[in-house]
């Protein structure tokens, strides 16, 4: 186990370097993850889904292989593990976005036994949004919502010609923000497709995602730039900035009060965490190998991060 090195000044008074407190090394590389229900859920270029936990403080962190989809094949008849490309979870069900054969992707749902949706699209990203509906979102930079009881397109919206980069939901679910090639952000109603707002000016190329928190009732987002600048919208309420990294930003964290966020701040994979409200850093987190694809805010102190490698961090703020 890694320990928090003794904390050092980077910056005058202000910006202490750590390393992490665990970490956890999988068997095959990781492509997404996501927090839920106290749990992350790892979706590897293996087909697996693995499960890991924790308790409070990261202590006692436990890992197992809760699926292990079917290989698929490929145009000249060879098969291979697919890549698990989205992952979620709700009421005991798994809902599993991954690689299909001859360049087709499937969607599954997971509880007792496997369940392929009858789905035909070019998926990049699947979530539930209650036990009977699923919010997807396509390559194609189309968001629909899937009724999964009756099975049948409730809605499909196309919001731009610009490529589809990402997605996030708002923890009640009512609200979603993609993020797409243009650089443009679209906030708006999960169960309708309506666009309450859009969000641009700050990245000028792709954001690769976004995250979304609220501040007393108002939006705040944090967005990662290919230009190399992390975007910070306040909806009506502060000013909107910038923070500049020194590479492609292809992460981003914000907690959930919206008051901390996080970024890829170079090349290493550093993580640079700071305050929201007018930007000062608080801490960089040095660990990393690989470049990174998750920053996950557990709570206000806890933060979990990943890369496009087998290595899961787990870190303490001071």
């Amino acid at each position: 186990m890694f320990r928090i090195i003794g904390v050092f000044l980077l910056f005058l008074g202000s910006v202490f370097g750590l390393e992490p407190s665990y970490q956890l090394k999988l068997e095959n590389n990781i492509i997404d993850v996501n927090y839920v229900e106290n749990r992350l859920l790892v979706g590897t270029d293996f087909g697996e889904v693995i499960e890991v936990k924790f308790e409070k403080e990261f202590e006692n962190i436990t890992k197992k292989v809760v699926l292990k989809l079917p290989d698929i094949s490929n145009f000249f008849g060879d098969f291979y593990p697919p890549k698990v490309f989205s992952v979620d979870f709700l009421e005991g069900r798994l809902l599993v976005n991954s690689e299909g054969s001859e360049g087709a992707k499937n969607l599954f749902v997971f509880k007792e036994q496997l369940e392929k949706l009858p789905i035909a699209l070019n998926i990049k990203k699947a979530a539930f949004i209650d036990k009977d509906k699923i919010f997807l979102g396509l390559m194609s930079n189309e968001i629909l919502l899937y009724d999964l009881k009756d099975s049948k397109i409730l809605y499909q919206k196309q919001l731009s010609e610009a490529t589809f980069s990402d997605f996030t939901l708002s923890e009640d679910k009512k609200y979603f923000l993609v993020s797409c090639e243009s650089g443009i952000l679209y906030y708006g109603k999960t169960l309708n497709g309506e666009i309450l707002n859009e969000f641009s000016g700050l990245n000028k190329d792709n954001v690769y995602e976004a995250k979304m928190g609220f501040q007393g009732g108002d939006i705040v987002i944090i967005a990662a730039g290919q230009d190399r600048k992390v975007g910070v919208y306040f909806g009506n309420r502060m000013q909107d900035y910038t923070k500049e990294a020194d590479f492609l930003v292809y992460s981003v964290g914000l907690s959930l009060d919206g008051k901390i966020g996080a970024y890829m701040k170079n090349e290493m994979s550093d993580i640079a965490v700071f305050e929201i409200n007018g930007g000062k850093e608080m801490a960089i987190l040095k660990g990393h190998k690989n470049l990174l694809n998750s920053i996950i805010f557990i709570d206000d102190k806890n933060i979990v991060s990943a890369e496009d490698g087998k290595n899961i961090l787990f870190w303490k703020l001071p």
